[in-house]
Parts: C-alpha cells; sequence; structure tokens
C-alpha cells in the first residue's frame, strides 16, 4: 500500500489542475458568443445578414465583384459628400421629401455610415432623400387650415407622379447625415417641376444651383399662370 500512497499528492495535484482548466474553458465559452449569437441568421448572397437584435447589416465575406457593381446605384463625385444615387421611389410621406429604395445592398451600405439614422431603413434599404433648391413645406403662410391642404395636396402629387419609378438622385450628404438632391426620372428634373406647376419656391440659397436661370423662369411661368400656391397670391 506504500508505494500507491506516494503517488497521492502527485494525482491530487494533476486533479486539481485538470478542473481549473475545465473551469476556465467552461468560462471561455460562456463569455465567447456562439456562433448562432456572433452571426445570426445565414448569410445573404452579398456575404453578410441582418442583425435582428440591433437592426444592423453587417458584412462577412464582401466580393470583389459587388464593389465593382456598386458603380451601378452608386457614383461619388466627392467621397463621402457629393455623387449620384440610383434607385426605386418607395413611398412619400411629406411635400419635401421621398424614401428611394436602393435595390443593390454594397450600394446602400456605403451610405450607412454617412446619412442619419432618422433618415433611412436597414433592414428595407430605404434612405431618405429631401428635395434640394425646393422647400413645399415653407412655400406657404396663408393659415393653418391652407398649410395642411397644401401639404396633402403636394404629398398626393409626387406620389401619383413618382411611386415605384425608377429615379437618379444627384445629392448632396450634410453634415448632419441629411441627404438633400435633385431628383430625375429620365431627363426630367422633378424639383424644377415642383416650382414650375407651383408647388414650392425656388430656395436659391442652398448652395450652387447650376439650373438657377430654369428655376426662375418656371418661378415666373407659374406665377403667371395662377398655378399651386400663386392661385391665391396677389
Amino acid at each position: 500500500m506504500m508505494p500507491h500512497a506516494q503517488h497521492g499528492p502527485y494525482v491530487g495535484r494533476l486533479l486539481t489542475a485538470s478542473l481549473a482548466l475545465l473551469g476556465l474553458l467552461l468560462g471561455v465559452a460562456l463569455l465567447w458568443p456562439s456562433a448562432a449569437t456572433a452571426h445570426p441568421g445565414t448569410l445573404d448572397e452579398y456575404g453578410g445578414h441582418f442583425d435582428e437584435r440591433t437592426g444592423i447589416y453587417h458584412y462577412h465575406r464582401p466580393k470583389a465583384d459587388l464593389v465593382r457593381r456598386k458603380r451601378e446605384y452608386l457614383t461619388w463625385i466627392t467621397p463621402s459628400t457629393d455623387g449620384e444615387l440610383r434607385g426605386d421611389v418607395a413611398s412619400i410621406d411629406r411635400p419635401d421629401a421621398i424614401w428611394v429604395q436602393v435595390p443593390y445592398r454594397p450600394a446602400f451600405q456605403d451610405l450607412v455610415p454617412l446619412v442619419a439614422r432618422s433618415d433611412r431603413d436597414d433592414r428595407k434599404q430605404l434612405v431618405r432623400v429631401w428635395f434640394r433648391f425646393v422647400s413645399p413645406e415653407a412655400s406657404v403662410t396663408l393659415g393653418r387650415e391652407y398649410q395642411d391642404w397644401f401639404r396633402k395636396k403636394v404629398t398626393y402629387e409626387l406620389d401619383t407622379k413618382l411611386k415605384g419609378k425608377a429615379i437618379t438622385v444627384q445629392f448632396h450628404i450634410y453634415p448632419a447625415g441629411r441627404m438633400k438632391g435633385m431628383v430625375l426620372v429620365g431627363e426630367e428634373n422633378v424639383n424644377l417641376w415642383l416650382v414650375l406647376n407651383g408647388w414650392s419656391y425656388p430656395v436659391l440659397t442652398d448652395g450652387d444651383n447650376p439650373h438657377v436661370e430654369q428655376f426662375r423662369k418656371a418661378e415666373d411661368n407659374a406665377r403667371k399662370s395662377k398655378t399651386g400656391l400663386w392661385e391665391r397670391v396677389q
């Protein structure tokens, strides 16, 4: 029995060390997120997934061909500030902005860090674009009742004209995260259309407007024809 007793302390130390190692491994396992937690859901065709818990999209396997295709939907003129966006009008809930659905996830993801959270929907790939050089919301001051009517009327006209249409936006992103732009349907300038139909005054102090003379002429035509807001202006 004595020879076996000599191994007692060694076995005890080995057992203690093994238990300590097992405890350490269990602790790490509990603290380290599982694959299901770190990567909830399966990866999509772009090599990423939408995190239901945080509401944020994550890339895991970006692909070179996806980066090249982004240019079909998003072209930068001045990085992170000015460019052209191509998408579809998803909805219109106010007279001075539209919601644009960007069909290509990698292009939309480039805008996420630049556009305010309140002006985008990461799940649906929507970004709110505010009309530049016009402001239907601030164009009428003839009493609350008329303002409410005018606001709804312009929203309706925009919805009828634009919803579901493919558009190009020549945009500028401001420091606060607001994207403002010139909205084009084919060759038609929708911002100019708003002025021409009397749905807005032109705003000529919001940066350099390359079409300033066209906007002034459109305003003159709307005033002379007494259309839109000019119907009540003497």
